[in-house]
């Protein structure tokens, strides 16, 4: 790699602005582009940098690299979703939004690296975090995972703080503990984490809760996690039969 500037990324939304201060904590040089932002050409600021690190949306990806003659970089992207021949996918597994974190968190993430040309180490020397491989064509799977289990959780404590606060008059804070016992149950033993009516069988208690969310655009969500949670009972005593 080039020791003055071996990586370019490119983009500007949350994702880079993650990237670029995971780089800059652990003093790793770095040249940034982006479109909105920049008047020189990508292939002219990043011309020294071996690796173009993509943190762009999806369906632009294939797009920007095909806009560039440089055939000779090493392309990475960070879509969980998308497999293309263009550019290798490693996929960082976390949530990034406005507000950044601090070095020994970005350490802990671990990258979900698309079966390819290069592994972890071969992109990011000085990197410590974990990685793993899956194959190209488990990404979908793969990311549909992580849309459900992270990206619908955070609609559903939008809904939750947002009614708890106008309609309970119940703060955010209040919240806080319940929030946290849920996710630190799901770390210890995700198998036994979930609690309520559902794991009882209290049907009483689910009639009176779709009673509650009568005419809610999350009174169909609610019947749909029961009908979900009851139909994967049933497979896996099927399984297991």
């Amino acid at each position: 790699m080039n020791k003055n500037t071996p990586y370019g990324l490119i983009g500007d939304g949350r994702l880079a602005n993650h990237l670029s201060h995971y780089f800059s904590l652990k003093k790793i040089p770095y040249q940034t582009w982006s479109r909105k932002k920049d008047t020189i050409s990508l292939s002219e600021k990043l011309k020294d940098c071996d690796v173009l690190l993509v943190a762009i949306k999806d369906n632009a990806i294939e797009n920007l690299i095909q806009s560039q003659n440089l055939p000779d970089k090493k392309w990475i992207h960070f879509s969980g979703s998308l497999s293309t021949k263009l550019a290798q996918g490693f996929h960082p597994l976390a949530s990034f939004g406005e507000s950044l974190y601090d070095l020994s968190f970005y350490e802990k993430i671990p990258f979900v690296v698309e079966k390819g040309k290069y592994l972890f180490k071969d992109i990011f020397p000085h990197l410590k975090n974990n990685s793993y491989e899956i194959s190209s064509q488990d990404k979908s799977l793969y990311h549909s995972l992580c849309v459900l289990s992270g990206n619908f959780t955070a609609i559903l404590w939008q809904k939750t703080l947002s009614e708890m606060s106008h309609k309970l008059s119940l703060p955010k804070e209040a919240l806080t503990p319940y929030m946290d016992s849920v996710f630190k149950q799901l770390s210890i033993d995700p198998q036994k984490a979930l609690t309520g009516p559902l794991v009882r069988g209290d049907q009483q208690t689910i009639e009176k809760n779709l009673f509650a969310l009568k005419g809610d655009p999350f009174e169909g969500v609610y019947k749909s996690f029961v009908t979900a949670y009851q139909k994967s009972k049933e497979y896996q005593n099927n399984e297991c039969a």
